[in-house]
């Protein structure tokens, strides 16, 4: 998703109804969020306007749980791109714990997501 699209609902709404009039995809796979997630009340509502969006549009929205098979997100990604070559060059470096989280992560956690619903 872009940057505009995750200041909140009514951008991600905007910005998927775009995306699935263009690319009219089968399937909109959002994370499964349960109440203990770590996830924030932006995080939540924007994955919500996605799934709603994709249910006005009349495609299938598949909510799936985070599989937790590696140590962290970032080995994950390592683990992705070994597999997936063509993503060498978004493998984000281990941040420190002041960095900001790198935004090249999420292009791993949405294939992370489609592995775990199509294997």
């Amino acid at each position: 998703m872009s940057r505009k699209a995750s200041v909140g609902p009514k951008e991600a709404r905007a910005y998927a109804a775009r995306q699935i009039e263009r690319f009219r995809p089968d399937n909109v796979i959002t994370e499964k969020l349960l109440t203990r997630s770590k996830k924030g009340a932006k995080t939540r509502e924007i994955i919500g306007a996605l799934r709603s969006v994709a249910e006005l549009a009349d495609v299938e929205s598949i909510a799936v749980m985070r599989d937790q098979a590696h140590a962290n997100r970032f080995v994950e990604a390592q683990d992705l791109a070994r597999r997936y070559p063509t993503l060498q060059p978004y493998l984000p470096k281990v941040r420190r714990i002041w960095d900001p989280e790198p935004k090249t992560l999420i292009y791993f956690e949405a294939l992370s997501l489609i592995e775990t619903t199509f294997g």
